[in-house]
């Protein structure tokens, strides 16, 4: 359910860009470091979009990568100690 809604709400919004974007077909100057474009307002908002978007996309992965090798490495130590632990189990009903 919840991913149906999600998708429904995605494309909710992809709908509403496409109608926004279509009004808006002024051309604009984008000043860069280097250069100047004239390009549609519709493209330039698209384009930094998906920029944005990308962006987002890499920070996610990185810092679920991040995330992923700290579980694995607590997931390794939670296992020595356990191994630790049953041994000093072990060993303190032998000494009764």
């Amino acid at each position: 359910m919840k991913a149906i809604f999600s998708t429904l709400l995605l494309v909710v919004l992809f709908v509403t860009a496409l109608a926004v974007g279509a009004q808006n077909d002024e051309v604009v100057s984008v000043n860069y470091l280097i250069a100047e474009s004239d390009m549609r307002l519709s493209w330039l908002m698209a384009g930094l979009f998906v920029a944005g978007f990308i962006t987002c996309l890499l920070f996610l992965l990185a810092f679920y990568t991040r995330i992923r090798l700290e579980s694995a490495g607590l997931k390794r130590r939670l296992a020595k100690q356990q191994k630790q632990l049953n041994k000093l189990q072990d060993e303190t009903v032998k000494d009764s």
